[in-house]
């Protein structure tokens, strides 16, 4: 198995600061030969994850929150998202009913059931008061 590359980064917590964050990890991307495809479809899903942290868990107030993301090539992103909000599993979040009329269907999910289908993995734990999320994708080999 490859060395990881890593990419580590200490955000505020707001949504100001996304744009630039991935940025960021698009020149690194780049720069490490990570597949653009598995750049982009990990981008939504830490665009999702993160927006979440600004908006639920800092209220849009900004808070600590710690990103790294490790590449392993040919084609495997993982990250680990750490945040000081309130305990909170998304992956314990009740499933989205994606056939029911708009009009029938709950606000709010879309973006976690979105996440669960593209990551490979998904997981959350509570360490002392930081929320602990790993998410991981790897692109399949070409047929």
């Amino acid at each position: 198995m490859s060395p990881s590359i890593q990419l580590l980064c200490s955000l505020n917590g707001t949504v100001d600061e996304l744009p630039p964050f991935f940025e960021r990890m698009e020149v690194w991307g780049e720069e490490h030969d990570v597949p653009p495809a598995l750049i982009a479809s990990f981008g939504l899903m830490l665009d999702e994850l993160l927006t979440n942290v600004a908006m639920h868990a800092y209220q849009g107030k900004g808070g600590p929150v710690a990103v790294q993301i490790d590449f392993i090539a040919p084609a495997h992103l993982r990250a680990l998202l750490r945040d000081e909000g309130p305990a909170y599993d998304p992956t314990a979040a009740a499933e989205v009913d994606v056939n029911a009329p708009i009009e029938e269907r709950e606000i709010g999910g879309l973006g976690v059931h979105f996440v669960r289908n593209l990551a490979d993995q998904f997981a959350y734990r509570r360490d002392g008061h930081v929320n602990e999320v790993l998410v991981s994708r790897t692109l399949p080999a070409k047929a």
